[in-house]
């Protein structure tokens, strides 16, 4: 079914009036991405999935707030970061070094440079994540290990019955396709992307 919402105006407008399908878009627009950003800092997907569900019950509660998407998304992300900060601190699991960041109050949050260049790379995550499940049989199901599991690349082989040098030829394979069809989609900057995928598949 087509959308009602032609754009992020009508959509915010339809969120405003507490329209179930404009809540629902927005929810989904939203909730992955605020998800795995929240488990970076949790490492837990549990409780970061309650983190962002209480997250976007405060932003429900003040959605007459919010003139602008970019306006909820950034209110969004930082009382997510917030509390998964708040909640690694009580869990002892996260050094000391991660900065408290405070509520939002009456004006209009914006994000800094350093967070915003956290969201791309957690939104450039969730694109592999999709990517990934496009990748053909066997070389989907070993990337699925590497950059997934965190397996290395002799647990693969000895988990497949395979030679080393099968997985590497297939995580080559599987970062290539990957790389090609982000490129091809958007445009990603190449040097930030292998980083990413060489950095969860090693």
């Amino acid at each position: 079914m087509t959308s009602p919402y032609i754009d992020d105006t009508t959509l915010l407008a339809g969120f405003h009036q507490r329209e179930t399908l404009a809540e629902k878009q927005v929810f989904q627009k939203y909730f992955k991405p605020l998800c795995l950003y929240s488990e970076t800092i949790t490492g837990q997907l549990a409780a970061s999935e309650d983190i962002v569900a209480e997250s976007f019950e405060k932003a429900w509660a003040r959605r007459l707030e919010f003139n602008t998407l970019e306006n909820l998304k950034a209110f969004l992300y930082h009382i997510v970061r917030n509390a998964s900060l708040n909640y690694t601190e009580s869990q002892k699991r996260h050094r000391s070094h991660h900065e408290q960041i405070r509520y939002l109050s009456n004006h209009e949050p914006q994000l800094p440079e350093a967070l915003e260049r956290e969201i791309l790379r957690v939104e450039l995550l969730q694109e592999i994540y999709q990517e990934i499940e496009n990748l053909p049989d066997r070389c989907g199901q070993i990337f699925k290990l590497l950059f997934i599991h965190h397996q290395t690349t002799q647990e693969i082989a000895d988990q497949l019955s395979i030679n080393v040098q099968t997985v590497r030829s297939q995580k080559a394979r599987a970062i290539q396709l990957i790389k090609t069809e982000l490129l091809r989609k958007r445009r990603i900057a190449p040097a930030l992307l292998f980083a990413i995928l060489l950095g969860y598949a090693r």
